[in-house]
């Protein structure tokens, strides 16, 4: 039997786009010779479908979307997976409908083991990441699918080659895992469709970050592939993929950005040029009266090397005013309130252009500066998507030399100033925060690898400086609740899994 994967990119809600999608890789994998092909889950829906499965409208126009799909399958098998056909306790039933000749030829349940009859063969399926459940071994499958859609997650391809690979080995059968593609709103999908042998070897393997259509002959023999190697560059594909469908998905075309000259901005603005193309990115520049010169020059060199619009919007005639207004003179008192004034300031300028030019603004600001609370309300953390919010600041660094591969994209001196936010003279970001290496491996330790305070004081860093950055962490949920979407690459733990409550009066001491 010759098996198909779809790895397709779909859209959440855009059903009449996703049923042409999989009548077209339908198509495809019928000319191709394929018995049978499968799609990774939800994928007439988009995925994840979230609040839409609760809209009857939805539902309704989805089971008509299905009905055309079976109503068009003939000479080959079409195996979906859809929560729209059963329904209990409120909640939708996830199932694997098997379609063949115009008509549903078997149905499973996939929250519970099972397997499904086709051509002859026993073929067990589930949408779980984890281990099959016993209950498979009784029905002898001769094939095990799996529909789970997996978003990418940095350093966790070869967890995910081991842990399939276990399972074919379990088996002592094929195992085939057909994954989705794309970005659906701070998810990124990286394909990377897998087939493993009875005995666990990694055979065919989809591409990354882009659609693909591979086929699984049950009748040849494969040679054994090599586990794919994650590097920077997947991180990158990842963003641009992610940030490229964000927009087009939510029907934007342009963007905006704020170039201060420093590295977050630099990587943001590469990123938004390669998703969108150069012609669709505007990078503004709003020097103040602490802007240096060499950011200044920086901002400028980048926009060129580049090829996107450029614009400075000085903003030292705002910033003068809210001096006057607030202070009854010219004289600066160097407090908090001014420094972030001008973040808001520049903030305020972008969403004006935003608005009047239908550009959608994304901010800055990365995983470093969102844990600990580094940016400012209203200010730089302004806009519809912050595609590098999951991004450390360490990482950041690795993506712009990884950007600079080839030649010098973003300015070398970028690079190797040291970062400042620039709102007061001489300001550097190590004056409120230790070095960003320092900063990074204390996050990721508590965030990701949830270890405790003396944990991370047990591996050598200051119990003091621990105690006061993960103080910061929990502190700063209420600015992180009212920040841009972000891409989640890295983890969970800062967006997700690790929410503070708003109000909390717990400190580390």
């Amino acid at each position: 039997m010759k098996i198909a994967l779809a790895q397709f990119n779909s859209t959440v809600g855009d059903l009449n786009s996703n049923t042409n999608e999989i009548a077209s890789f339908i198509n495809s994998a019928r000319e191709k010779g394929a018995d049978l092909v499968v799609f990774p889950e939800s994928a007439l829906t988009g995925n994840p479908p979230e609040g839409l499965l609760d809209c009857p409208d939805f539902i309704k126009a989805g089971r008509a979307a299905l009905n055309q799909i079976i109503s068009s399958a003939s000479g080959i098998g079409v195996l979906l997976s859809t929560k729209m056909i059963s329904r209990k306790n409120n909640n939708h039933d996830h199932c694997a409908v098997l379609i063949e000749n115009g008509s549903i030829n078997g149905r499973l349940v996939l929250n519970e083991p099972g397997c499904l009859k086709f051509h002859g063969y026993t073929i067990a399926l589930s949408v779980s990441k984890g281990s099959c459940e016993k209950e498979y071994l009784y029905a002898r499958p001769d094939v095990y699918i799996n529909l789970c859609a997996e978003n990418y997650r940095f350093k966790k391809m070869a967890d995910r080659v081991e842990r399939y690979s276990g399972i074919a080995c379990k088996y002592g059968i094929p195992f085939l895992h057909v994954n989705q593609v794309g970005g659906n709103g701070e998810l990124v999908f990286d394909g990377s469709s897998m087939v493993f042998d009875e005995k666990g070897n990694l055979v065919i393997l989809g591409k990354h970050f882009s659609e693909d259509l591979v086929i699984f002959d049950t009748d040849s023999s494969y040679q054994p592939l090599p586990i794919p190697k994650e590097d920077i560059s997947w991180v990158y594909n990842a963003l641009v993929l992610g940030f490229k469908d964000y927009f087009h998905k939510n029907g934007f075309t342009k963007t905006l950005l704020g170039l201060s000259g420093g590295i977050d901005s630099a990587l943001v603005a590469c990123i938004a040029a390669d998703a969108l193309g150069r012609e669709n990115v505007l990078g503004v520049s709003m020097p103040s009266r602490y802007s240096s010169s060499h950011s200044r020059d920086d901002a400028r060199q980048l926009a060129e090397n580049l090829g996107v619009e450029y614009r400075v919007l000085p903003i030292e005639e705002p910033f003068a005013a809210y001096i006057r207004l607030m202070n009854g003179s010219n004289e600066t008192i160097g407090d908090l309130a001014e420094e972030n004034i001008q973040a808001r300031i520049r903030g305020s300028l972008l969403m004006f252009i935003s608005n009047r030019e239908g550009r959608m603004l994304v901010a800055t600001s990365n995983k470093s500066e969102a844990a600990v609370g580094y940016s400012t309300l209203y200010g730089d953390m302004c806009g519809g998507l912050a595609p590098i919010g999951d991004i450390p600041k360490t990482m950041v660094y690795e993506l712009c030399n990884y950007i600079n591969r080839e030649k010098e994209i973003i300015p070398v001196n970028t690079i190797i100033k040291p970062p400042s936010a620039e709102l007061r003279p001489d300001q550097l970001d190590q004056d409120s925060l230790p070095p960003y290496d320092v900063l990074d491996g204390i996050i990721e330790m508590n965030l990701d690898d949830n270890l405790s305070a003396d944990e991370i004081v047990s591996k050598g860093y200051d119990r003091e400086l621990v105690l006061k950055i993960l103080n910061m962490i929990d502190r700063m949920e209420y600015k992180r609740r009212q920040a841009a979407p972000v891409l989640k690459i890295t983890s969970d733990a800062l967006i997700e899994h690790r929410k503070m409550p708003l109000v909390q009066r717990f400190r580390r001491s």
